[in-house]
């Protein structure tokens, strides 16, 4: 039987860089889920829902063993097939499904592609990440408040998943990437750690639910609350607070 495959984007709302490795794991969502987003494809127009456990048969099928990982699907800007980006940037090391989305673990290849990729994530520069994959079963479609149709996906395959610059969605993104970009805990002054701590009791820790509170742990990165919205790294601001006294 064949399925109709679709591919959608999420942009990065939440992230942290974290201290530990050498840089070429990264953490990020490729898609989020219970949130509704106006979609135009083959089905129509009409605001589609990722259901929480849509992945879940993909990730007991294996997943993480299958899955490749590409930048921008292997298109380039205007969606025309790339030689270049047809390469696999990276393996997967972990996909899970958390409250908020499909979470991806991702160790980048040390290749020239992976490299120009990594060194994109670090400046800010890629948008989003993305998944393509066939659906299986869908909810029938129901009355939306927006006038369109809702379609709730409720089993959605993971043929591959990266990097892009172009998201379309609005509830996922980078959530790590481990580093040793960040001044060593054991360098900063207590002054300095409790101004730390005081930054990464405002934020959530990575998998845990935004409305509990949690308590600051210095050893890890923070992860915005996705209610929030973007805003500032709290561990740059720490640092860079640190230059400008050492100045």
């Amino acid at each position: 039987m064949n399925y109709a495959e679709i591919t959608r984007t999420v942009p990065l709302l939440d992230y942290e860089i974290a201290r530990d490795g050498d840089g070429r794991t990264v953490t990020a969502y490729a898609a989020a889920f219970g949130n509704s987003y106006e979609v135009r494809d083959q089905d129509g127009h009409y605001d589609e829902i990722v259901n929480a456990k849509a992945f879940n048969q993909a990730i007991r099928r294996g997943a993480v063993r299958t899955a490749q990982v590409h930048f921008n699907h292997g298109l380039t800007l205007w969606g025309t097939p790339s030689d270049r980006y047809s390469m696999p940037v990276g393996v997967p090391e972990e996909i899970r499904a958390e409250p908020l989305g499909l979470l991806t673990v991702t160790r980048y290849a040390k290749t020239e592609l992976g490299d120009e990729i990594l060194q994109l994530w670090r400046d800010g520069a890629i948008r989003g990440q993305s998944f393509r994959g066939e659906v299986y079963r869908s909810a029938k479609p129901k009355p939306g408040p927006n006038g369109r149709p809702i379609i709730e996906r409720m089993e959605l395959g993971l043929r591959e998943y990266g990097p892009t610059p172009n998201p379309a969605n609005a509830a996922a993104g980078l959530v790590a990437i481990r580093s040793q970009l960040l001044t060593d805990l054991s360098e900063m002054t207590p002054e300095e750690r409790r101004e730390l701590a005081a930054l990464l009791a405002e934020t959530p820790a990575l998998g845990d639910d935004p409305r509990e509170p949690t308590d600051p742990d210095p050893a890890l990165a923070p992860v915005e609350s996705p209610e929030a919205g973007p805003s500032i790294d709290l561990l740059e601001l720490a640092n860079a607070n640190r230059r400008r006294r050492l100045s």
